[in-house]
């Protein structure tokens, strides 16, 4: 598997993710014998995540309160509980 970054915090998500093509990252699941792959971008004008969820391809726009909210996305959850890592082999614009 490709080295990856935890994420910590909202704040380091929005960092991470705040490029035009967005980033690739991923939740572990099942004690680390799943993974839920996702790519996100963070638009800093719009202030809202774009997300688009790789095993069913659907696309989700959310806010940062929505994001950290389970009735719309597992991801908040896997911040809080150290599993949701990025890919660390990605360029980021300056």
């Amino acid at each position: 598997m490709p080295s990856a970054q935890p994420i910590a915090s909202l704040e380091q998500l929005k960092k991470e993710a705040n490029t035009e093509e967005g980033r690739d990252f991923f939740i572990l699941l099942a004690h680390g014998w799943l993974r839920s792959s996702k790519w996100i971008r963070w638009d800093d004008d719009e202030r809202r995540f774009f997300v688009r969820n790789e095993i069913d391809d659907t696309e989700q726009e959310l806010t940062e309160k929505q994001i950290m909210d389970n009735d719309y996305t597992l991801i908040g959850e896997a911040i809080e509980k150290g599993a949701l890592f990025m890919y660390a082999a990605q360029d980021k614009e300056g």
